[in-house]
């Protein structure tokens, strides 16, 4: 006599068909997301050396007397940054294109922000240069001799605005078209009030700070915050 009974194996088979994609879902679910962070973050480790890379590039011609203020010099930390979309006009490419000196080149679009800082610890002995009689309203403090940023000071990481750990010179200890600050002595908008928490000088001593910030649009997809990189050099 011939069997007709279907095996107890085949009929699990048919009730089980398709379980292994609610299966894979449900693991995709709770293991996706972490997929997710990893490649985000390795995208951004990857970026942030290189980025590194480009604020110590552009920090190395600073201190030995590169003029940022130029647009030949804010081009070449264009070309520096190709990649992490710097950009200094609207043009096409958006390369600087002013003629004369702009210290202050930083309302232009993409997704680049480079800051430049020449800071000073005011003692007694570089009050001493101030005519006999005035007060050194300074004294004690790290001044601003020099300030000069270029891109896009709105740039965000995760919607949230960036800027300078030093801050600015302010009001009428804004820089000129050079980038210099005047009566840096005199002048308490020249101040950095946050300067002391990340370099200490001596008295009359110069330290030159890069600050590049570069956001990562592109790496924020699927409800993940792409973020972005600071970096900063001294030198």
């Amino acid at each position: 006599m011939i069997n007709n009974l279907i095996p107890v194996s085949s009929r699990r088979r048919r009730r089980e068909r398709g379980s292994e994609i609610i299966e894979f879902a449900l693991l995709f679910a709770g293991v996706g997301p972490l997929l997710l962070w990893a490649f985000v973050s390795s995208m951004n480790i990857m970026r942030s050396i290189e980025a590194s890379q480009v604020c110590r590039d552009v920090g190395n011609l600073y201190i030995h007397g590169t003029d940022y203020s130029t647009a030949s010099a804010q081009n070449t930390a264009y070309y520096l940054s190709q990649g992490f979309g710097l950009q200094l006009s609207t043009d096409t490419p958006a390369t600087a294109s002013f003629t004369g000196n702009t210290a202050t080149n930083d309302t232009n679009g993409g997704n680049g922000w480079v800051v430049l800082s020449e800071i000073m610890y005011v003692g007694s002995n570089a009050c001493s240069s101030l005519p006999a009689g005035t007060t050194c309203t300074n004294q004690g403090q790290y001044v601003f001799l020099q300030r000069i940023d270029f891109g896009n000071k709105n740039v965000t990481f995760s919607g949230r605005s960036v800027a300078s750990v030093f801050g600015a010179p302010s009001s009428t200890a804004a820089p000129n078209s050079y980038g210099n600050v005047p009566n840096y002595l005199t002048d308490s908008n020249a101040v950095s009030s946050t300067a002391g928490n990340y370099i200490t000088l001596g008295d009359g001593q110069v330290a030159y700070v890069a600050e590049t910030f570069f956001s990562s649009p592109d790496l924020g997809f699927a409800g993940y915050p792409g973020g972005g990189i600071y970096t900063r050099t001294f030198f």
